[in-house]
């Protein structure tokens, strides 16, 4: 339970008592019986209660959330830990579910035909001066923290993108997880690691 200091006690005893004259609320008398005395667990709907709320569901079951909520849903649920429970929960839900043909086909596309592609920057070259001693300069500046997450760091990431430019104002250390994130969205890291 819950304590209060003295003048918290001394506020709501004050609060309280000024309802009760503005009819607000009604005093607890003595001998009078609390209405859940005698009952356990949960809360038991009547007959009628029951009918309307399985008439709500019936109506909800065809609804669909528009695009502006499923967007809103996602960014809350981003960043979140979920259970080992929850997590075997989801991957149960998805056996035997079937994807369609275009998602298969999403997926088998390589190469220039993958929506994800950038024109074959991956094979770029780096440049001369991308040197074990030039990253492990860049960690230790960063003392091994990672910019985004602030957890440990070991990825070298280029702000630009350009493998070419090795200037240390360039370069940030990244743990492995935040530098998967950062080949997605490349303008929205551009931007957020310039303004340093």
């Amino acid at each position: 339970m819950r304590k209060y200091s003295k003048i918290r006690n001394e506020k709501i005893r004050d609060t309280v008592k000024l309802r009760i004259k503005e009819g607000k609320i009604k005093p607890f008398k003595k001998g009078n019986i609390p209405w859940n005395k005698g009952k356990k667990g949960t809360y038991h709907f009547s007959e009628e209660g029951k009918k309307s709320n399985s008439d709500k569901h019936k109506k909800r079951k065809g609804y669909k959330h528009t695009d502006k909520t499923k967007q809103k849903i996602s960014l809350k649920n981003k960043g979140k830990k979920r259970s080992l429970e929850s997590i075997n929960k989801m991957k149960l839900s998805h056996i035997g579910k079937k994807q369609s043909k275009e998602t298969i086909e999403k997926r088998i596309k390589k190469g220039i035909e993958h929506y994800n592609w950038k024109g074959g920057i991956s094979k770029e070259i780096y440049s001369v001066d991308w040197t074990k001693t030039l990253k492990r300069s860049i960690r230790e500046r960063d003392k091994y923290i990672c910019q985004i997450c602030s957890k440990y760091g070991w990825c070298v990431h280029h702000i630009d993108y350009n493998k070419k430019n090795c200037s240390p104002e360039n370069l940030i250390t990244l743990c492995k997880s935040c530098h998967n994130k950062t080949n997605f969205n490349r303008d929205y890291w551009r931007n957020k690691f310039g303004k340093r």
